[in-house]
């Protein structure tokens, strides 16, 4: 057996010549028919039963979020694997819902009991051989351990890929965490058959009465915070099911990104009261917005007093806070250990089901982006593609007739024409290069002393050409006297390149002005044009990714100027704004302190 390490974890590549149980080791035979393994098995009542949405629905999310086309909750007994779940596996074992041991990986973790990580099984020495290779399509193969309460592996939640793929941490860590929620869904079904059979023998008494109630309600809350990705929706339902079980009310805010928390659900048994909690004002966060560590986080709030109880919660995951949930009871009502427990397994679900649905629209947002990218990416490329093989086939074309020679002039026009486009390639890879240095943190900032001045003086000079229209003058002003600071000069070359640019393009070839201000901390460089202007709504995504504020049929380019600026700019320890009306122009303005106090560290966005 091969391990490395994952997380402080070991995860582990079982080596196993045999292709069945009939030729596998005694070992791995011995732990897959182990008593005690397969009675915790069958405590979990799910072996051949029908496809569940819960069980799907975190299928799902393993395969978007890690881009794989198959992902399975595989249980594993002494003789097959059966699927609880089966999302994009081919047929005919999408009907039949199970392989032999013969066609399994899945067996090798539960033997294990540790994660399995296979790159090309086609390449794998002991794994080639497995039929699950030929007949499921399996190259690329990542599994997690089901383990039970007791110790005991049952089966694992795998993705599946069917081509060679090398396995990142952060997939290792994304597909524990849905194992996690996976072995959570196990658990509850457990409650419910227990509940069933407590049922069927008419558990007698108000404690048993109290604690059905109790697991019904987890049951079915769990079942309703995993009906969708519409959070809101699901947070209101999920509180009508907590009133009045658990509290006479409840609401749950969530954590916005400025460290405030937004009131997203309520619900209370007295319609009047939910009225009033409706109009309070939001909450307070628990914390402030630069400490959000849920490790930092007290397990709850728990207030009492003659009118009642009031109790608290975090919503927290991966060590983050969420929101929180607050319980309120009446006097009549106690708030002991039990109410407490039953309270913190309700924020538990909710939690999970508030990352749940980050995790979706973080992968849908990204999925947009990336399409978006390479709608932009395929059309701004091959418009100077486009124009170097026109020109190119001119040329060759005019070449192959000696009788109607090329005239220097005619051959330096077209020189012309084609070093213009190989430019506006080279700047184009440029960007896309940087958002790859800008995402990974790999963007250079070396400091040096940097005299702006003379920096934007260069840059002006630079762009002669540019501003050879008549109707276009750019007018510089404070660049007389040194402005000098501890700054990257190619970095802060490129801002005042790129705004230069924005305010020729969409200038109107109307005037510009170029104005330089400093005091002994600071510097100011503004940039303004009278073209055509940007609408408010549109003033504060324009510093976004491939977002512009006007027709890409009209205006050429990828929509990342003012992102790599701002990103650039802040980087630097400063900040860039935006003043502007539609048809009057724009003013762009960028503060930098003069000793940068932001550089280390990547850029997270």
């Amino acid at each position: 057996m091969e391990e490395q390490t994952h997380g402080g974890s070991m995860v582990s590549s079982e080596r196993d010549e045999g292709a069945g149980t009939e030729d596998a080791p005694l070992e791995l035979q011995r732990i897959l028919r182990r008593e005690s393994r397969l009675e915790a098995l069958r405590r979990t009542a799910l072996m051949d039963t029908p496809a569940e949405e819960a069980f799907d629905r975190l299928s799902r999310l393993a395969t978007r979020v890690l881009d794989a086309p198959v992902g399975l909750v595989s249980l594993v007994d002494g003789e097959r694997q059966f699927f609880k779940s089966c999302v994009g596996l081919p047929a005919p074992w999408c009907d039949l819902r199970q392989t032999p041991l013969t066609h399994s990986f899945c067996m090798h973790v539960v033997a294990s009991g540790k994660p399995l990580i296979v790159q090309d099984a086609r390449q794998h020495p002991l794994l080639r051989d497995n039929l699950a290779v030929d007949h499921l399509g399996v190259v690329a193969y990542l599994g997690m351990p089901l383990t039970a309460s007791e110790g005991e592996t049952i089966g694992t939640l795998c993705v599946i890929d069917t081509q060679p793929r090398v396995w990142t941490d952060e997939n290792l860590y994304v597909l524990e965490e849905l194992s996690v929620s996976v072995m959570k869904e196990i658990e509850l079904r457990a409650i419910r058959e227990l509940e069933a059979r407590a049922l069927e023998a008419q558990v007698a008494g108000a404690e048993a009465e109290a604690a059905r109630q109790r697991f019904a309600l987890l049951a079915e809350l769990s079942a309703v915070l995993a009906e969708g990705f519409d959070l809101r929706a699901v947070l209101a339902r999920a509180v009508r099911l907590v009133v009045p079980l658990v509290a006479d009310g409840c609401s749950v805010a969530l954590l916005e990104a400025e460290g405030r928390l937004r009131r997203v659900a309520v619900a209370h048994e007295d319609p009047r009261e939910e009225a009033r909690l409706r109009s309070l004002p939001e909450p307070p966060a628990l914390i402030s917005p630069d400490r959000l560590d849920a490790h930092r986080v007290t397990r709850h709030v728990r207030l009492t007093g003659p009118g009642g109880a009031l109790l608290r919660l975090p919503l927290t995951s991966h060590s983050r806070v969420l929101g929180a949930v607050t319980f309120s009871l009446g006097p009549t009502r106690s708030l002991g250990e039990i109410e407490v427990s039953l309270a913190e397994d309700v924020a538990r679900r909710m939690a999970m089901a508030v990352e749940n649905a980050r995790l979706y629209e973080e992968s849908r947002e990204a999925t947009l982006l990336r399409d978006k990218f390479l709608s932009i990416a395929s059309h701004e490329l091959r418009t100077p593609l486009t124009a170097l093989g026109l020109q190119s086939r001119m040329l060759l074309r005019d070449t192959r007739h000696p009788e109607r020679p090329l005239s220097p002039e005619v051959i330096a026009r077209k020189a012309q024409v084609l070093c213009r486009q190989v430019e506006r390639l080279g700047h184009l890879v440029d960007e896309l290069l940087d958002i790859s240095r800008i995402a990974q943190g790999h963007l250079s900032f070396p400091l040096e002393d940097v005299d702006l001045a003379e920096l934007v003086r260069d840059v002006a000079a630079s762009f002669r050409e540019e501003l050879a229209n008549p109707g276009i003058r750019l007018v510089l002003s404070g660049v007389d006297a040194p402005v000098v600071g501890r700054w990257n000069r190619l970095r802060l070359e490129q801002v005042v390149v790129n705004l230069l640019t924005n305010a020729i393009k969409y200038g109107r070839g109307r005037p510009i002005a170029l104005e330089l201000k400093a005091d002994e901390a600071h510097a100011w460089l503004a940039v303004r044009d009278e073209g055509i202007g940007i609408a408010p709504r549109d003033q504060a995504r324009i510093f976004e990714r491939f977002e512009r504020a006007v027709s890409e049929q009209h205006y050429s380019g990828f929509g990342l100027g003012l992102w790599i600026v701002r990103e650039i700019i802040q980087r630097l320890g400063g900040t860039i704004s935006v003043n502007s009306s539609p048809g009057v122009g724009s003013a762009f303005t960028v503060e930098l302190p003069r000793v940068s106090s932001r550089l280390p560290g990547p850029l997270l966005h």
